[in-house]
């Protein structure tokens, strides 16, 4: 049940934990640097490292919603951060020009810790703040979430400045999930064990049969997808050494159109907002298959930055409270959704392949688009 006001201790921590969110999308944009310290590596290999971190959103986002209502949303919000923090160490200890596997079995711990935060921290924040805002604070999580994403090109670009290599990033993160962990264990968490009564997975999926529920959790599939294709592809648009700072200005401007979102949604529909974004990300994408001009790419990616923003969030609280009492439960159909971003690098690097043209991998981003406009213009808005 979500009260009206809102507990700023509990707020807190609860951002914090989208901030660590965004640790599992450092994983696609790094690609590039790993691919060129294993030169010898399949060629493709690398592009699946992203899968080993979305996967596990598709394998445990239904139980860990089950595991919720047993253990409370601080918990095993706590043992998330545990399996990020091992993930984040993995490749570390393994040492500089460490094989290939290690940094699979660590981005899958890192899968695993991320998919278990999403599915706690979610409902955690939906509990502790009023329904005709929610669209609103969700947007916060996800500034705290960008935030991490806007400070990735920066700390790796200054990292290889002064190391020489990127990898330092990896404690440091670790570092910082930690201190995450231990501010939320001292945070007055208002844990509701057995609010979210699921008989299993025949009653979470058995949501899907709400039709909003079905559409919005599609639209956090599609949403995610983007979100990592748009990471894969941003640094191979433009062949420079300096093109990873694309993803800076694509968060960059993402956390702009998250403030914008946070004041919009207060007073406004949060569906037609999602209207007129998508419709300008349609634009947009359509701009980056055809444009070759660096400062066109660095200004559409970072337009399209702006309009992804608060998407994820849009859905998640549309779907939230078409399911009223389910909190628990839209958390875990969510988050498997997420699991969609494990096809994007893939399915990129094939069409990138395929055509020998980096920007063909853009069709996919426009197809993921193009059913979030439509799925926008489906969803009955509430005023």
């Amino acid at each position: 049940m979500n009260v009206q006001r809102v507990d700023k201790k509990v707020l807190g921590p609860a951002l914090a934990g989208f901030f660590i969110m965004g640790f599992s999308d450092i994983v696609a944009p790094i690609t590039a640097y790993i691919a060129a310290d294993h030169p010898d590596a399949p060629r493709g290999a690398v592009s699946f490292l992203p899968t080993m971190v979305f996967l596990w959103f598709l394998v445990l986002s239904i139980p860990v919603a089950a595991l919720v209502n047993r253990w409370g949303r601080r918990n095993t919000a706590l043992a998330g951060y545990a399996f990020t923090i091992a993930g984040l160490l993995v490749p570390w200890f393994a040492g500089a020009g460490c094989p290939l596997e290690w940094y699979f079995i660590g981005f899958g711990l890192l899968g695993i810790g991320a998919a278990i935060v999403q599915v706690s921290v979610n409902p955690l924040l939906a509990t502790i703040v009023p329904a005709e805002r929610m669209s609103g604070y969700f947007t916060c999580g996800q500034i705290a979430r960008n935030t991490s994403l806007l400070l990735l090109a920066p700390t790796v670009t200054g990292l290889v400045a002064l190391t020489g290599s990127w990898r330092l990033m990896l404690p440091v993160y670790a570092v910082l999930t930690l201190l995450c962990g231990l501010w939320l264990q001292r945070a007055p968490v208002p844990e509701q064990r057995g609010m979210s009564h699921s008989s299993g997975l025949s009653a979470v999926f058995g949501l899907l049969r709400n039709r909003t529920v079905l559409l919005a959790t599609l639209g956090v599939a599609a949403s995610i997808a983007t979100d990592v294709g748009v990471g894969f592809l941003s640094v191979r648009l433009i062949d420079a050494p300096s093109s990873i700072l694309t993803t800076t200005g694509f968060y960059a401007c993402r956390i702009v159109g998250t403030l914008v979102g946070v004041w919009v949604l207060m007073r406004f529909n949060d569906v037609k907002y999602l209207r007129w974004n998508m419709s300008g990300a349609l634009i947009l994408g359509l701009l980056l298959l055809f444009v070759r001009n660096e400062a066109a790419i660095y200004s559409a990616l970072g337009l399209l930055g702006f309009s992804m923003a608060c998407v994820f969030s849009t859905f998640y609280s549309v779907a939230t409270k078409a399911a009223e009492g389910r909190a628990n439960d839209v958390a875990g159909l969510a988050v498997m959704s997420i699991s969609a971003g494990a096809v994007s690098a893939p399915v990129c690097n094939a069409l990138i392949r395929l055509t020998d043209n980096p920007h063909m991998g853009i069709l996919f981003i426009l197809c993921c688009v193009a059913y979030m406009l439509c799925a926008a213009s489906v969803l009955k808005t509430h005023a």
